[in-house]
């Protein structure tokens, strides 16, 4: 995407970017040109929509132009040609440009040399060779300027003729030499840079530059007195952070510390003496884990934006053998639910069950306190601020001296990483540099309640916001999560347009994988270098689209 000034050159992507698109196409060639017959739909949908790709101009969520192309035969100028292999007289990549067309009240603008650079710069990039086109006879003398040549005959009705015509790229570049020239030094000198869209999504998150710095720094030998040593010191504030007797690091996902939880489980003599708790994905997720390890413990669940029900919990706990084993999502990042963590290590220490838990969303988001728990997972990338690449997992040495581990797949081996000084294996030094950088943040527990209360802070204002537009949190607020909101678009627009329409005012939310776009889901992370102003940013943009879509509707 292209900013300048108030408008913003694009691919078209959102169910109301071509409901524009077509809105647009009937104005002109319906009302304003008479080329088509009136449908009487107020839309005109072009017969190679389907395979067409669209580059528009926006003036806020408002389409201003259109320019569309396509390279799939058949193409529509072929039928004016007397031979179809006309058309690679150019070359062999044909790209057939198909309409063009600009708002009338825009037309005093640089649309259609803004439009026609994007299309160029398709061109150019997805290695075409030449563009085709069916010329209207009104327009010949432009299309000969720009570099375009007749294949053929003028063909069609009087006063509407078309002439199929060609142009090299090389020769477009060439004859449009002044153009492109202007239009570059028109990008460098009014252009609202192209940056990254400012991620609020679960994962990658925004960075301060200090983590980044220490990522950039040289690598070092994994197994050096400095490495270890930074290492040693990076499990200490972990388990400091986290409450906990001890930390696994290992390089992994989130995903690959749940793996070690479930190959401790499956090694244990109990093994099926379980119990999942699942409200959500991720508990979907930790379910189909352990069961790959061939443990099928019970599961009981609750539906999506629940919250676990101890109640409920604690009668079936108490059907259950002493030392099984209990295992859910504090924090399940699916629907922005936090469930009660402390409430269930509670009432299975009244029955000697070990609780086991995913902290991966968890970990650094919220105070937490993992001493009376077996096993916990967490990972690097999302609260904690750093990079994603690093898998945690928490437990107490003494409290595994009972498995046998001799089945258990080497890297899955918890105990024997637990009691290894530094790496057991590789850990690349950038990941672990970061990572010390981001838990400066959490050295004291001044410094970890700041960090708490700044997301708890902003994770209010997102709720609070949604509340106020209409579109309110999946999660009831006494089991809101501070960094994760999740939400259902407005009307019936999909997770993957909503999540378009945010990438155009520069913000990446949540909503592109499958389990959320198959719900309709969508979602709000403040987490990592993320400050108020940007979700006002935010905020003030989904609140303009809206009033104008309310009052479009009226």
């Amino acid at each position: 995407m292209l900013r300048i000034g108030r408008y913003s050159y694009k691919r078209a992507e959102t169910a109301e970017e071509f409901e524009q698109i077509h809105r647009l196409n009937y104005r002109t060639f319906v009302q304003e040109i008479g080329q088509h017959s009136d449908n009487g739909t107020g839309q005109l949908v072009d017969k190679f929509h389907e395979k067409n790709i669209y580059f528009i101009c926006l003036r806020g969520n408002e389409l201003v132009g259109m320019l569309c192309a396509h390279d799939e035969p058949p193409f529509s100028v072929s039928e004016r040609l007397p031979d179809p292999m006309l058309l690679y007289k150019g070359g062999d990549r044909p790209l057939e440009v198909r309409l063009l067309t600009i708002a009338p009240e825009e037309r005093q603008g640089y649309h259609a040399g803004g439009l026609t650079y994007e299309l160029f710069c398709y061109g150019r990039e997805h290695g075409h060779t030449h563009f085709v086109i069916s010329g209207v006879t009104t327009q010949l003398e432009l299309y000969k300027h720009i570099g375009f040549e007749a294949l053929g005959p003028a063909v069609g009705k009087n006063g509407a003729q078309f002439i199929p015509m060609m142009a090299t790229l090389d020769r477009v570049e060439m004859q449009m030499q002044r153009t492109m020239k202007l239009w570059r030094r028109r990008i460098e000198r009014e252009v609202v840079k192209t940056v990254e869209p400012l991620a609020l999504i679960p994962g990658p998150v925004p960075l301060a530059n200090d983590v980044r710095a220490a990522f950039a720094e040289p690598p070092i030998y994994h197994r050096g007195p400095e490495f270890v040593a930074l290492f040693e010191e990076v499990r200490s504030t972990l388990c400091q952070l986290a409450n906990a007797p001890a930390v696994a690091m290992t390089v992994g996902s989130g995903t690959l510390a749940n793996e070690m939880i479930a190959a401790t489980l499956a090694a244990d003599p109990q093994a099926d003496a379980g119990l999942m708790l699942v409200n959500g994905e991720f508990g979907k997720r930790i379910v189909k884990q352990i069961q790959r390890f061939g443990v099928n413990p019970r599961v009981i669940d609750w539906p999506n934006g629940q919250a676990w029900d101890l109640k409920k919990v604690e009668r079936i706990l108490s059907e259950m053998p002493t030392g099984g084993w209990v295992w859910g999502v504090h924090q399940e990042s699916s629907t922005g639910v936090i469930n009660d963590l402390p409430g269930l290590v509670k009432i299975a220490k009244r029955r000697n069950i070990r609780v086991c838990s995913d902290c991966v969303s968890s970990l650094g988001a919220l105070p937490v306190d993992l001493k009376d728990l077996y096993l916990a997972s967490a990972a690097t990338g999302k609260a904690l601020s750093s990079y994603a690449g690093l898998a945690l997992v928490f437990a107490d040495p003494a409290k595994l001296e009972h498995l046998d581990t001799s089945r258990i797949p080497s890297y899955y081996d918890l105990p024997m990483t637990l009691s290894t000084v530094g790496p057991r294996y590789t850990i690349p030094s950038p990941l672990l540099r970061a990572l010390a950088v981001a838990l400066q943040a959490y050295s004291t527990p001044e410094k970890a309640k700041v960090r708490f209360d700044h997301y708890a802070a902003l994770g209010r204002y997102v709720r609070k916001r949604l509340n106020e537009i209409g579109l309110p949190p999946m999660a009831p607020e006494h089991c809101a999560s501070p960094v994760i909101t999740s939400f259902y678009p407005p009307g019936q627009e999909s997770s993957c347009d909503f999540v378009s329409r945010c990438l155009t005012w520069g913000f990446l939310i949540g909503g592109q994988s499958g389990y959320l776009a198959d719900e309709r889901i969508v979602q709000i992370a403040n987490m990592g270098a993320t400050e108020l102003q940007d979700l006002e940013r935010l905020f003030d943009n989904l609140e303009r689209w809206l009033t104008h879509r309310r009052d479009r509707a009226v």
